[in-house]
């Protein structure tokens, strides 16, 4: 049976010596590893195809509640790796391929990328299908892209009669026209309705990402040098952030938060307005704190806007600087093991149980391909051998090429850089043990004395606790003494903050990074918030503690609801992997009505979604003494075992012990059921 570790040789799998790829002969690398990649490229947008002709089921029914989880995102993070953002573009791209055969048809022959059908699908109809497709056949991605997005700003200004027009499947794109305006017989209007509108944004927001937008903005980053030990203070006021917000924020934005919250503060002699913003008569002393805090971040203003793209662009321009002639385009299919193309047979027919073992089987075999492809993608760019081929940058090889994202494309380089200085990440990964997500969680805190037992603790636990734990070891670590390798706590213990140890009095050496990245006027917004608490004389960084000392002081002292077992769980919901940080219900583990009483040990913090869905519904059930030996097991049914059984947020495998006083009316507490991965 074809295996997705076919389609690459283990001899280009092996790790190169570091001699060995600096006397590559970079032509024969380029033409050697570029069809290998394109194979993996195109096996894996076909998973992509069979991963989101299940997720359509999962979503459209919400089988994920009968699987004991509340949000698809926890799920998707869960028990396949991905996030929940990801799986539902997949499914919606999915979805509307059914409605549109062509595009179907020319995606399955190799004619068009899963890059190139998640842009056409929310704007293409039946009738008009064919001329996107001849759009996109000899344009490049880009040009694509400034074609669509062109197309929805014709609509959202125009209304529905709004269009772009093309001329016949050859000629590509003739002119932009309005409304009433007369089209001459060979052109092809390309209208894009008004409701498509909102799923073509969801699609270019996506592709925007890929080329550093956030947020309608450039993306930039934010760095900046300072003692260890602010490392574990940043890292205190971003949770407390999330507290006060009730959402897991990104880190850009809990920044935001905290420079708000800073800048509210400030006295208004301090407060710095951005260049952009200033009058043409403000004095060079008015402008000198904003003009620092902003030094070398865009602003995202007219004169950063990106040039603009030819829509006739052709990727034939992108020709072969070396000996190896023209660039080849040929179409390449490759095909999917038997047993992942079989797991869409009879899909609307399956269970929730049945949902979740077919996406983990096809998450497992998209891993193996992401393996593969990290590795080639890290000696492809690393040795620049994309410029061989005749594309200026790594991100227009990945998207015009490869037909693949280019954020997805950093993050499987990222982790197979890891790999190389941890070998048991590196087995477990390959092995599929250990999602993509994984191994990013752990990556800060791996070490050659320490990867093994981190390595086996993210397989024991929910994400939401190995994030815990990883979070606890950098804490332990940026507030000690010395530098040290950090090994997980023991099993189920309370995460404490560590007391910072002493120092001396003028310790304050530089060596750690802050470091997010996120839109041009949030990054300048925290610049000009330090900028208010620097004090002259000082280092940058001690503004930014001081930032930091101010926003967590405001926060702690504001009123909040002052209940002892929200608090005691840390404001979160404690269902295994929920993410939820707010609507709390004071749940009782065993009901009163069974005996139960009012006393601490028996009352937990869960959701509203949890408690009226997953408890009170049947798909979850929960026993044990709060707050250490909680028993819980998701997505229960009546003709099988659960999905899952834990400890707290401890995966409970087969052989364990497990002890059942808590709920002495379950028969089957012992039997424990190995986590499907």
């Amino acid at each position: 049976m074809k295996s997705a570790a076919d389609i690459v040789p283990a001899a280009l799998l092996a790790r190169p010596f570091r001699d060995e790829a600096r006397r590559l002969e970079r032509d024969l690398c380029a033409d050697q590893l570029d069809p290998y990649l394109r194979r993996l490229a195109s096996q894996e947008a076909r998973c992509r195809r069979v991963l989101g002709t299940i997720a359509q089921q999962l979503l459209r029914r919400r089988a994920y509640h009968a699987l004991g989880f509340a949000r698809i995102g926890d799920y998707a993070r869960e028990r396949l790796g991905v996030s929940g953002r990801e799986l539902q573009s997949t499914a919606r791209v999915t979805g509307a391929l059914a409605t549109l055969p062509a595009i179907a048809a020319a995606f399955e022959e190799g004619a068009l990328s899963w890059t190139q059908v998640r842009l056409l699908a929310p704007v293409a109809e039946p009738a008009t299908e064919r001329a996107w497709i001849a759009l996109a056949s000899a344009r490049t991605v880009r040009a694509l892209e400034a074609l669509v997005r062109t197309a929805v700003a014709t609509a959202r200004e125009g209304g529905a009669g709004a269009a772009i027009t093309a001329a016949s499947a050859t000629d590509g794109v003739e002119a932009l026209e309005c409304a009433g305006a007369a089209a001459p017989p060979s052109v092809v209007p390309l209208a894009v309705s008004p409701s498509a509108l909102r799923a073509a944004d969801a699609a270019l927001d996506e592709c925007a990402e890929d080329d550093g937008v956030v947020d309608g903005e450039p993306e930039v980053a934010f760095r900046l040098r300072c003692p260890r030990w602010v490392g574990a203070l940043w890292r205190e006021t971003v949770e407390l952030a999330r507290r006060m917000a009730g959402e897991p924020l990104a880190v850009w934005r809990a920044a935001e938060a905290i420079a708000a919250e800073g800048l509210s503060a400030a006295p208004h002699e301090h407060r710095a307005t951005p260049p952009h913003e200033q009058s043409a008569a403000a004095s060079p002393n008015e402008t000198h704190a904003a003009g620092a805090a902003l030094a070398g971040v865009e602003t995202g203003t007219a004169s950063d806007k990106p040039p603009e793209v030819d829509l006739n662009e052709a990727r034939d321009g992108f020709a072969s600087r070396s000996g190896l002639g023209p660039l080849d385009w040929l179409r390449i299919v490759e095909a999917l093991p038997a047993d992942v193309e079989s797991l869409v047979r009879d899909v609307g027919s399956c269970d929730a149980h049945a949902l979740d073992a077919r996406l983990c089987t096809v998450a497992h075999a998209m891993q193996r391909v992401d393996w593969q492809m990290g590795r080639l993608l890290r000696l492809f760019l690393d040795s620049r051998l994309y410029a061989v081929l005749g594309f200026p940058t790594a991100e227009r090889y990945v998207r015009e090429r490869l037909g693949m994202s280019a954020r997805k494309a950093r993050l499987l380089v990222a982790v197979e850089r890891k790999t190389w200085s941890a070998p048991a990440l590196m087995a477990a990964y390959r092995e599929g043990r250990l999602s993509c997500l994984h191994a990013l969680t752990i990556a800060p805190v791996l070490s050659e004395r320490t990867d093994e037992a981190w390595v086996a603790r993210a397989s024991e636990v929910t994400l939401r606790r190995l994030a815990d734990e990883v979070g606890w070891a950098l804490d332990v670590r940026d507030t000690s003494a010395a530098l040290v390798a950090v090994a997980p706590p023991p099993a189920g213990a309370t995460l404490t903050p560590p007391e910072r140890q002493m120092r001396a009095p003028h310790d304050e050496t530089l060596d750690t990074d802050i470091h997010f990245r996120g839109p041009a006027s949030v990054v300048g917004l925290v610049r000009i918030a330090i900028a208010a608490f620097h004090a002259p004389l000082t280092p940058a960084w001690t503004g930014f503690v001081s930032l930091l000392d101010h926003a967590k002081a405001e926060w702690e002292r504001q009123p909040h609801h002052r209940d002892p077992i929200f608090a005691r769980d840390g404001w979160r919901c404690t269902v295994p992997a929920c993410s939820s940080r707010r609507n709390f219900h004071d749940h009782h583990l065993r009901f009163r009505s069974r005996g139960g009483d009012n006393a601490l040990p028996n009352r937990s913090s869960v959701c509203a979604s949890h408690h009226l869905r997953g408890i009170h519904d049947g798909h979850v059930k929960v026993w044990g003494t709060a707050p250490s030996v909680v028993h819980w097991e998701l997505g229960v049914r009546s003709d099988g075992p659960p999905l899952l059984r834990l400890v707290g947020d401890a995966y409970q495998m087969s052989g364990d012990a497990s002890d059942a006083a808590g709920d002495p009316s379950e028969a089957t507490v012992a039997q424990h059921l190995r986590r499907v991965s």
